[in-house]
């Protein structure tokens, strides 16, 4: 068996637009790294939810709605459409949507929709919520390239060319096997119950771009190379073209390496040593000094060799220590600290460090939505008796409103936008279509046999206690004293 390595590169395509400009874009997948070629246009193909009989619109002011696919029984739909109403009505009391924004909502059975089952009661998927697409952009106050992911973006009224945007500009599914509370229950949470409403209500902050672009697939696309431990690392995401969709377990296929890419709220996040804020997107733009991010590699092996070789591979070691550190990374805004972000789960997990705030700062307090575990038994309901100004606390409230969202009362930041474009002689692009290969054969990454690839496979482990865990990719689970297997992560 051909060991299958993981690397997420951002698949980067055309997207058709006024006066046939073009733009570069990302499609989000409804599973894990499944990143697509996207193409937006007037001839987009439309989702299944509104293809579907069985599918509810609802409308509610502010210009937000969803359309939903429920397949469930008549009263359990009742609830979830009830819900999904009552989380768009918080929503919009929050935010002031100046671009309208539709939700593309499913309430189906994981196991027979998408395969994703298991034997384990206490280990359930719960549901996953994602952008539809983004759009790589350049933030001119600092030139760093951003993947802006749509529902933000269409806030950004001042921009002079508009991509024709696709239909729906977050998808969000939810597991109907799942012992959930819907809005419209009047009677108290049971403890064995999951509160529907605050899954949903975090599930789609997450869509609207509270996400990050760090993590550790490129350390677990690498490992397999190398026959002694690679030391763990972070880095962002990787940008990159594929004029066809990249088979990714090919070790002879060439690898063009164009750097590093970030989401908004990457913008933000830092750490203070002796006093100095250091920037994550400092380190961004280090890393991307690897071969000047314009290289086309022979294959994966020589970019292994010339990663473990160079200055990036020890300073994304270093971002990772600083990662696994419990209440060391902070989101700064205007030179103010706002709020801690999750980094005590060791080793580090993409999809829950990073882009959660601090477990253990926040949990009780106004600022619970966004953190990483939840307990089963509280709902939002209960919530709000602590917590009168309901589950936007006024760190979550900044956050948004920095990544460009209009929140009341909250400062908007938008920095001013351009459109990304490949510069002239980027390799692998139409103006340098045939660069010479990169070649290193003779550092420790070695391509894996069939025996080493599946031995030499990164599994680690991380003991918790959780009942409710919101991974960012964006799959939930419910818990109780479970070992999480980050290899477990790999088939979402």
């Amino acid at each position: 068996m051909v060991f299958a390595w993981k690397i997420l590169l951002i698949t980067v395509a055309f997207a058709v637009v006024v006066q046939s400009s073009k733009l570069y874009c990302i499609s989000h997948g409804n599973s894990r790294l499944n990143v697509e070629k996207c193409t937006t246009s007037k001839n987009r193909q439309v989702s299944a939810a509104a293809l579907t009989n069985n599918s509810v619109t609802a409308t509610v002011q502010n210009n937000l709605t969803f359309d939903l696919i429920c397949k469930s029984d008549p009263l359990t739909c009742e609830g979830v459409s009830t819900t999904f109403s009552k989380a768009t009505e918080i929503i919009s009391s929050v935010f002031q949507f100046e671009t309208p924004l539709l939700i593309n909502a499913s309430f189906v059975d994981f196991c027979q929709e998408y395969g994703e089952c298991t034997n384990d009661e206490q280990l359930v998927y719960i549901g996953k919520a994602h952008p539809s697409i983004s759009y790589v952009m350049v933030d001119t106050s600092d030139n760093m390239t951003r993947m802006y992911p749509q529902p933000l973006l269409k806030q950004f009224t001042d921009l002079k060319i508009r991509p024709a945007w696709t239909l729906y500009d977050i998808n969000a599914q939810f597991n109907s096997q799942v012992n959930w509370r819907f809005a419209n229950n009047a009677n108290p949470i049971n403890s064995n119950q999951t509160d529907f409403l605050r899954n949903v209500l975090h599930e789609l902050i997450h869509g609207l771009g509270f996400m990050v672009s760090w993590s550790d697939e490129l350390y677990k696309g690498l490992s397999p190379l190398f026959q002694q431990d690679l030391d763990p690392f972070i880095t962002p995401e990787l940008l990159a073209l594929t004029a066809n969709e990249q088979l990714l377990n090919e070790y002879n296929s060439p690898l063009p390496f164009w750097g590093f890419v970030e989401y908004p709220l990457d913008k933000y996040l830092g750490y203070k040593e002796s006093g100095n804020f250091h920037s994550y997107t400092s380190i961004t733009s280090q890393l991307n000094q690897f071969y000047d991010s314009n290289v086309l590699f022979r294959n994966i092996v020589d970019m292994a060799n010339s990663w473990y070789e160079s200055s990036s591979y020890n300073i994304a070691k270093q971002v990772y220590a600083r990662s696994v550190s419990q209440q060391d990374v902070l989101a700064v805004i205007q030179g103010e600290v706002v709020v801690t972000l999750e980094s005590s789960v060791k080793p580090f997990l993409s999809g829950a460090s990073l882009c959660h705030v601090d477990q253990s700062s926040y949990l009780n307090s106004s600022d619970y939505l966004m953190v990483y575990t939840a307990n089963r038994g509280v709902g939002i309901v209960e919530l709000d008796q602590l917590f009168p100004d309901g589950p936007f606390g006024p760190k979550l409230k900044r956050v948004m409103g920095a990544l460009g969202y209009n929140i009341k009362a909250v400062k908007t930041i938008r920095p001013t936008l351009r459109y990304w474009s490949p510069p002239n002689g980027l390799v692998d692009s139409n103006s340098n279509p045939t660069p010479s290969l990169t070649i290193n054969i003779n550092g420790p990454a070695k391509t894996p046999t069939v025996s080493s690839s599946s031995s030499n496979s990164p599994v680690s482990t991380s003991s918790a206690s959780f009942t409710t865990i919101y991974p960012h990719n964006h799959f939930l689970r419910y818990t109780i004293h479970l070992v999480l297997l980050t290899s477990l992560l790999l088939s979402l």
